[in-house]
């Protein structure tokens, strides 16, 4: 999990998001072989911690959206639903700002009204929490949930 967190943030720090045309080959086989072992629950014990959820939450949101997995319609909704179980129990606020914005990514790209709510309601909870290095990319994110 270790591993996976930090080739994916190493990818996300570099501002654009993560595309698969940046990931090489030997990445790409990893997360997929990731996503495989998610999908079969060989993963669910990662749900016990807050970087483990959002390593699953990762794995089958963007990540099955980047390598284009034939389930994507079908991991979103188990995406959300941990993100959802998650955030009652917790777990987004022992993670910083930008993991955090990670963990609520299903919420982001949900068209359910409540889910939106959600999503407005925490980033504005995290406002106070946003070191001001960060504002502006978290100001960015921020209009654009309000605007979808």
């Amino acid at each position: 999990m270790e591993q996976f967190l930090k080739q994916w943030f190493d990818e996300y720090d570099k501002g654009k998001g993560v595309e698969a045309k940046s990931l090489c080959e030997e990445t790409q086989s990893q997360w997929s072989q990731l996503l495989e072992q998610a999908k079969s629950g060989h993963l669910d014990d990662w749900k016990r911690s807050p970087p483990g959820r959002m390593s699953l939450i990762l794995l089958m949101g963007p990540i099955a959206h980047l390598l284009e997995d034939n389930d994507v319609d079908l991991l979103h909704p188990k995406a959300k639903e941990l993100c959802i179980e998650g955030v009652s129990l917790g777990f987004d606020t022992q993670l910083d700002p930008v993991q955090r914005r990670c963990f609520y990514d299903p919420l982001f790209y949900s068209s359910v009204t409540e889910d939106r709510q959600l999503l407005l309601r925490l980033l504005q909870g995290m406002q106070s929490q946003v070191e001001s290095m960060q504002r502006p990319a978290w100001n960015d994110w921020y209009k654009q949930a309000s605007v979808n």
